[in-house]
């Protein structure tokens, strides 16, 4: 596919989409999300004063990082045209992050260029851009833990269900919302378990908008074959599937592996859930991490060591050091996975194998 001519451009944050979600964070940037741009790139180098072409037996690196500080100065600028508060300053400037994205054919490298009068980075292209409106894989994500706060944090390890899925219990499909502890319900491999405890975590608009990794993830029906789900199934970004079939077992030799649903977003079948004004997340454990069956789809408990428990609410999470006290000092204590868990890279190799 064409790209366009060679050259320097920079194009901002917000036209730009990680896994679906329009400016979503660069904690988002791991290897095997998908990115896309739209719109029109600014282009800065020509014979106007802007970046100047590769230098001969110059490094594809070193003319990177050039054209970067040659953009940096060149918003600069703009900006103390535009009566910025904050006066140029290179040494506040970040242009050393960069990530890796790739059509399967051809790689493109993205430099962020962190300025701070900008609330968010500029993603700058030196020698061609990718093209525009197509999905690429982030094949080398970006670690930059000063943009993390600049952008948004990420997601807090969330890993539970919403009101209204339908749990299998011994007797029939329960509202997750009515089980307590006490309560027993069905997992795939021992049959009935009983519910240990029960947490909840209330996250306002306000918050789902400063942290959209925090987003619910919604599964349509039949997404994952016919009657998976059985309706539509919306938990939260972390929460992992069950995903089996040859691609598991010729990757990996496993049967059955987990998934995190943010790592199953394909913008079509599953998607980000923006309608969602709030969203209430519901926590299941039981005495060891199963396989639970919601919606007609098979999906996991909750496993303490997958989430942040200093975000769970103090009363809940006493309640939590009450029925397993060990976990206070090392949740590694609760038991492995029940199955194997793919990392974001992982589980992008799996509709190539499917």
């Amino acid at each position: 596919m064409m790209t366009g001519p060679e050259g320097t451009f920079v194009i901002s944050w917000s036209q730009t989409e990680i896994d679906g979600l329009s400016g979503a964070p660069a904690s988002s940037l791991d290897a095997g999300a998908m990115w896309i741009w739209r719109g029109e790139p600014v282009r800065i180098d020509g014979a106007t004063g802007g970046v100047r072409g590769a230098y001969p037996n110059e490094s594809r690196e070193m003319h990177r990082r050039r054209a970067a500080a040659s953009a940096r100065r060149i918003v600069a600028r703009a900006l103390v045209k535009e009566g910025a508060r904050t006066p140029y300053n290179e040494e506040t400037m970040e242009f050393d992050r960069s990530f890796i994205l790739s059509d399967g054919r051809r790689d493109w490298v993205a430099t962020l260029i962190d300025m701070p009068e900008i609330a968010r980075p500029l993603l700058m292209f030196a020698g061609s851009m990718p093209p525009r409106d197509v999905p690429l894989c982030v094949t080398q994500g970006v670690s930059a833990p000063n943009l993390l706060n600049r952008v948004t944090e990420s997601a807090e390890g969330v890993v539970c269900f919403t009101p209204g899925t339908l749990l299998e219990t011994p007797d029939g499909p329960r509202l997750v919302e009515e089980l307590v502890a006490g309560d027993k319900v069905m997992t795939k491999d021992n049959s009935a378990e009983e519910v240990l405890w029960v947490g909840n975590r209330n996250v306002s608009g306000a918050r789902l908008y400063a942290m959209p990794d925090l987003r619910p993830v919604r599964i349509r029906e039949n997404a994952l074959g016919d009657g998976r789900p059985g309706g539509d199934l919306i938990v939260s970004p972390d929460h992992k599937m069950l995903i089996a079939g040859k691609a598991a077992r010729a990757l990996w030799g496993e049967a059955e592996v987990l998934v995190a649903a943010r790592d199953l977003i394909d913008g079509n079948r599953v998607t980000r859930d923006m309608a969602a004004k709030s969203v209430s997340y519901i926590h299941l454990m039981l005495p060891d991490h199963h396989v639970l069956v919601a919606n007609g789809v098979e999906t996991e408990s909750f496993h303490p060591a997958a989430a942040r428990l200093d975000a769970i609410a103090e009363e809940q999470r006493l309640r939590l050091y009450d029925v397993m006290p060990e976990l206070e000092y090392d949740t590694a204590c609760y038991g492995p996975t029940t199955r194997r868990v793919l990392s974001r890279a992982e589980a992008a190799l799996l509709p190539a194998v499917a």
